[in-house]
This record gives structure tokens, C-alpha cells and sequence, in this order.
């Protein structure tokens, strides 16, 4: 008797499994796909679309992948010199970016006003009544001593205003020698040596700039053209130039994925490795998206009925044979 009812178990277990695996087996996936009739845009390598009111190029298409790419020929851009730095203003021409740090003489410490102190203006009379030296009198000190400044209009805090640019040099032939507000070249005027700026000196190339000012250089690994740019802001360990270049933006299309070129979101569908569709319809292309999902989810749940049938089967045909007392 146990022995055939775990049989009929058995059997009625292996047919659900059957059941579950035949669908399994015979069930038709749904895909993420997009019409040609339902494309808005149908691209291939080298189209340029487009989008928005901006041009794109799709540069580049390959089995389910690809880029397109925004091209922006003035583009607001920023390039850094550090303090130190080399900057090529000239074809095969760099200049030493030196930033003239606010030196000592930039401080008011002295506006000193203690020079005021008018002690000396005792009115020394013909007696003691025209002395008027009576607790200072006309002595002023005290309140001369609250005119000093004492260097309260130092700016401890402050910015450079201006940096230099040096073209190079022979170091051995000029002896230079650097400060807080610039370079200096050392100039041999009989025992007295003179201390020429960079910027006035002939023989070196130098030239100062501040916030505001304009300057040619080249930009970028390749150095193809240079390009003009102003000067926006100095810092005490690098200038800032703004200027107008290319910039370039990509975006990276997959096949079943919604991608943003832009302001604007697509489904991107490829019907061939060298052809792509890109749909505005994402509130579809993302339904298509949640069946397949669901299809996969049922798929997985069919498979968990099949194994957990299978084992117990084995189970059950075990017990079956399991020796029975009396």
C-alpha cells in the first residue's frame, strides 16, 4: 500500500514537471523592438540628425552599440596655468607663467600716523599760569596715538593683481632674480649692479597681464591653432584664462535601452548591426521592457516547479522503499 500510493504521488509529480517544463520549452520570449514605421529616427554611421535644434553625428555603430556625438564649435572654455607653469603662446615658443604675489609693498602698514603726535605744542608762557601743561594741556599724544594705524590697512588677505609671462632665455648669459612682485634681471652698471624688470628689459620677452586682459595662446594636447582668450581670475597658484573652443558631448546607445541625447529621451532598437531606431515613444518601448520582465519571471518561477518536483519524487519513491516493521 505505501508503496503505491507514493507511486501515484510519483507519477502525478512527474507529470506537473512535464507540464511546466513543455511550457518552458515551447514559450516565445518577447522582445524590446521598435517598428520602422514607429522610428523616429532611422540612423546609420556618418548620418548627422537632428535633435532638438542641434546637429549630431553618429560616429560610430557595431553589433547592439554605438555613439553619437554633439559637436559645439564655441563652446565657453577655461584652461589653468599653474604658478610656474609653461604655456606655449607662440608655435613652438613657451612662456613661464610667473604670478606676482602681493609683496610688502602692497600694505598700508605705513600709514602709520604716530608721526601726528603734537607733544611739541607746549605753550611754554613767561610763568607758570602760561605753561598749559596742566594734564597735557594742549598736548595732544594720547589722542595722537589713536591715529595710528598700526597697519589696519594691511592686506594680509590679498589676491595678486597681475602675473607675468617670461620667454625663454639663456640663464648663463642674464642673471635674473625673482620677488614677490616679479621677475628681475640683474644688469652689471659698474659697482652698482641694477635691478631691471623682466617686462623692460629687450633682450627677454616678457609681458604682464591682469584680470581683464586678452592673450593668444595654444590649447590642447594637439596644438592644432590657437585660440584668443581673456583673462578671468588670479590666484595665488594659478591663472585662469576663458576662451572659446570645440567641445564635444557623447552618448552611448544600446540596443533595449532609453538613452537621453540632450533634452530628450529615446528607445534605442537595432534591427541590424549597422542600423539603429531611435523612438520618443519611451512610455511603450518601456512596456515592452516590463513584459519581458514578466515573461522572465514566470519562466524562473515554471523552473522552481520542475526541481521542487523532481526532488520530490526522489523522495517519495525513497520512503517507498524504506522497510516497513511488522
Amino acid at each position: 500500500m505505501q508503496f503505491r500510493a507514493a507511486l501515484v504521488y510519483a507519477v502525478l509529480l512527474l507529470v506537473v514537471a512535464a507540464g511546466a517544463y513543455g511550457v518552458i520549452a515551447t514559450a516565445e520570449a518577447p522582445e524590446v523592438t521598435v517598428d520602422e514605421s514607429e522610428a523616429d529616427y532611422q540612423l546609420e554611421a556618418g548620418d548627422q540628425p537632428t535633435i532638438g535644434n542641434q546637429t549630431y553625428n553618429v560616429s560610430e555603430l557595431s553589433e547592439g552599440t554605438g555613439t553619437i556625438e554633439f559637436v559645439n564649435d564655441s563652446a565657453v572654455l577655461e584652461a589653468e596655468w599653474e604658478d610656474e607653469g609653461t604655456v606655449e603662446l607662440q608655435e613652438g615658443e613657451e612662456y613661464t607663467v610667473l604670478i606676482n604675489q602681493p609683496g610688502e609693498g602692497d600694505e598700508a602698514g605705513g600709514n602709520e600716523t604716530g608721526g601726528n603726535e603734537t607733544a611739541g605744542n607746549e605753550t611754554e608762557g613767561d610763568g607758570e599760569g602760561g605753561e598749559a601743561a596742566g594734564d597735557g594741556g594742549n598736548e595732544t599724544q594720547e589722542g595722537a596715538e589713536g591715529n595710528e594705524t598700526d597697519g589696519g590697512n594691511e592686506t594680509d588677505g590679498a589676491q595678486p593683481q597681475s602675473f607675468t609671462l617670461v620667454g625663454d632665455y639663456d640663464e648663463e648669459q642674464y642673471e635674473t632674480v625673482e620677488r614677490d612682485d616679479g621677475l628681475y634681471v640683474v644688469v652689471e652698471d659698474g659697482e652698482n649692479p641694477e635691478l631691471v624688470p623682466v617686462t623692460e628689459f629687450e633682450e627677454i620677452d616678457g609681458r604682464t597681464l591682469e584680470v581683464g586682459d586678452g592673450v593668444e595662446f595654444y590649447e590642447g594636447e594637439e596644438m592644432e591653432a590657437q585660440v584668443e582668450g581673456n583673462v578671468t581670475e588670479i590666484s595665488g597658484d594659478a591663472v585662469t584664462v576663458e576662451y572659446r573652443g570645440e567641445e564635444s558631448t557623447t552618448y552611448d546607445l544600446e540596443d533595449g535601452e532609453v538613452v537621453a541625447v540632450g533634452d530628450q529621451e529615446f528607445g534605442v532598437y537595432f534591427p541590424s548591426a549597422d542600423q539603429v531606431y531611435l523612438t520618443e515613444d519611451v512610455e511603450s518601448f518601456e512596456q515592452d521592457h516590463e513584459a519581458v520582465e514578466e515573461f522572465h519571471d514566470r519562466i524562473s518561477g515554471l523552473w522552481w516547479v520542475v526541481v521542487l518536483s523532481v526532488l520530490t519524487v526522489v523522495v517519495l519513491l525513497g520512503l517507498a522503499f524504506m522497510p516497513v516493521r511488522g
